[in-house]
């Protein structure tokens, strides 16, 4: 018997296969962080172009996820008082029994997950920030989207919901095609941390290593969002599935090839990421 178009679709589709869990290394010493080489791109996260970073603290985690329910109500409130109402009495990782009485789409486009100023500010008085910077030196988040300050960007996917989550990319793919600007000397990295729903069934996919291999692609338009199309086999680049604890950040190399899962939980995952900006010494 042929395979059908159906299965032939989903072994090419990153998001819904099930590999097995990523256990990498870290967190490590902020002066072993680029392993000895020297602070780069190319050198962000060693060989496996990945790391885990030092946890958020159950304070700092339950601040996080207060201050994002906190600008989601307010988001809502330019929409609808119902929705608004809504969420404001629903816990995060409850949002799928609300989400009927909001504008999904238009409550959680791009510019509407991007954290405000006095928000971001808070978080990056936190623990895990005094690590980045003793590790890359002096850094700044990016702002690519040009909101006019730094971009922490959340992300809230409903349980078993495709279009929650984008394609198989690297994140420098997305700055070559929009042409975003990189200023020279300087070198970027990403973070991404889940701060609810459960891990070990709605983590982010990512392959140890792959920041060193080749990976051609074409773009495509799918539901009105840009996705990237892989032409190599997704099945021989080692994709794992990170499972940290809710607020355990795994950074990675910004050539590192990874997507969002298919959330297989019965409540939201709710995450968010961050590109830091740092002073390339090479």
């Amino acid at each position: 018997m042929g395979i059908s178009s159906q299965a032939v679709a989903e072994r090419r589709d990153a998001v819904l296969i099930e590999p097995p869990v990523l256990r990498p290394q870290g967190p490590l010493l902020p002066e072993d962080f680029f392993f000895g080489a020297p602070r780069s791109e190319k050198a962000f996260c060693g060989a496996d172009g990945l790391l885990q970073g030092p946890a958020f603290t159950s304070e700092e985690l339950g601040t996080i996820r207060a201050l994002i329910k906190q600008h989601l109500v307010e988001t809502a409130y330019g929409f609808s008082s119902t929705a608004a109402d809504a969420i404001a009495n629903a816990e995060l990782e409850n949002y799928h029994l609300i989400s009927k009485e909001v504008d999904h789409g238009r409550l959680l486009s791009k510019k509407g997950r991007i954290l405000p100023k006095s928000i971001v500010d808070a978080i990056k008085q936190m623990s895990f920030f005094d690590y980045v910077e003793k590790a890359m030196g002096p850094f700044y988040l990016s702002d690519e989207e040009g909101v006019g300050h730094e971009q922490i960007c959340f992300r809230i996917v409903r349980p078993h919901r495709r279009e929650d989550v984008g394609s198989l990319h690297r994140d420098s793919w997305f700055w070559d095609y929009y042409g975003f600007n990189v200023p020279p000397g300087i070198a970027r990295g990403k973070v991404w941390v889940a701060v609810g729903g459960e891990p070990g069934l709605a983590g982010l996919l990512l392959a140890p290593g792959s920041q060193n291999i080749s990976a051609p692609y074409r773009t495509e338009t799918v539901n009105g969002k840009l996705a990237f199309v892989p032409d190599f086999d997704i099945e021989n680049i080692g994709l794992q599935r990170y499972c940290g604890a809710l607020g355990e950040p795994v950074m990675f190399n910004y050539d590192t090839l990874h997507v969002g899962s298919l959330n297989r939980a019965e409540q939201c995952r709710v995450s968010f990421e961050i590109t830091i900006m740092f002073k390339s010494a090479s």
